[in-house]
C-alpha cells in the first residue's frame, strides 16, 4: 500500500508541476476564440453601417437620374411654352414649368440630404474600419504565434509528465478516476494531513480518520473538502 500511496503523491506532484502549462494550453485557444468573436461582432457592425451608406449612395444615384429626367422635362416644357399659340396655352405651359421647377427644387434638397447622410456615414465608418483592420491583423499575428507557443507548451508538458503514466498505473482505477474528476475542481487534489489537520482546507480531521491516514492502509479523503489525504511518514523513503 505504501508504494501505491507514494505513486499517488508522485502523480499529484507531476500534475501540480504541469498545471500552469495545462492552463496555458487551454487558455490560448479560448483567448483566440474570444478575439475571433470580437472581430466578427465588429465586422457585422461595419457591414451594417456600410450597407446603410450603400443604400444612401444608391438613392443618390437614383436621385441624380431623376433630376436629369426632370431637367429634360423642363427643357421640353420651355420649348412647348415658346410655341404657345394663345394665352391659355402659355398659362398652362407656365404652370407646368412651375410644377417641374418645384419638383427639381425638392429633388435637389433630397439630394443634399442624401449627401449629408453619406458624408456622415463615411465619417462614422472610418474609425470602425480602421479598428477592424487592426483587430484582424492582431488576430492573424496571434494565431500564427499561437501555433509555435502551443507546440512549445506541449513539449514542455511532455517532459514534466513523463512519469505520469507509470505513477497512475500503480493506483487503483476507481481511485484514479475519482482523482481525475476531482482535480478539475480542487487544487491541490492530494494534500498532506498534518497534526490532525487537512493542509488543503485547514479543517480538523476526525480523530479516527486521521489515525487511519497515519496507518496508510487505504486511500482517504477529507470529509470537509474531499481532497485526498496522505501522511508524510507513510510516503517517506
Amino acid at each position: 500500500m505504501q508504494d501505491k500511496l507514494k505513486a499517488f503523491v508522485k502523480l499529484a506532484e507531476i500534475d501540480a508541476s504541469a498545471r500552469h502549462l495545462e492552463e496555458q494550453l487551454e487558455g490560448i485557444p479560448v483567448e483566440l476564440e474570444e478575439r475571433r468573436v470580437a472581430v466578427e461582432a465588429l465586422e457585422q457592425l461595419v457591414h451594417s453601417q456600410k450597407r446603410e451608406m450603400d443604400e444612401a449612395e444608391a438613392l443618390m444615384t437614383a436621385q441624380d437620374e431623376d433630376l436629369k429626367l426632370r431637367s429634360d422635362m423642363l427643357s421640353r416644357s420651355k420649348a412647348k411654352g415658346a410655341k404657345a399659340r394663345n394665352m391659355r396655352e402659355a398659362e398652362a405651359a407656365e404652370r407646368e414649368l412651375d410644377a417641374i421647377r418645384r419638383s427639381i427644387k425638392e429633388g435637389e434638397a433630397e439630394k443634399e440630404r442624401l449627401q449629408g447622410v453619406i458624408e456622415q456615414s463615411r465619417s462614422i465608418l472610418a474609425e470602425p474600419l480602421r479598428e477592424l483592420e487592426e483587430q484582424k491583423q492582431n488576430l492573424a499575428e496571434a494565431e500564427a504565434a499561437s501555433e509555435g507557443r502551443l507546440a512549445e507548451l506541449r513539449a514542455e508538458r511532455d517532459v514534466i509528465t513523463a512519469g505520469r503514466k507509470e505513477a497512475s498505473g500503480k493506483i487503483p482505477k476507481p481511485i484514479f478516476r475519482r482523482y481525475e474528476r476531482l482535480r478539475t475542481q480542487i487544487h491541490p487534489t492530494l494534500t498532506e494531513a498534518k497534526d490532525g489537520v487537512c493542509m488543503g482546507c485547514r479543517i480538523q480531521i476526525a480523530p479516527q480518520l486521521y489515525n487511519q491516514i497515519i496507518k496508510g492502509d487505504d486511500f482517504y479523503q477529507c470529509q470537509a473538502c474531499q481532497r485526498f489525504l496522505y501522511h508524510a511518514d507513510v510516503v517517506a523513503d
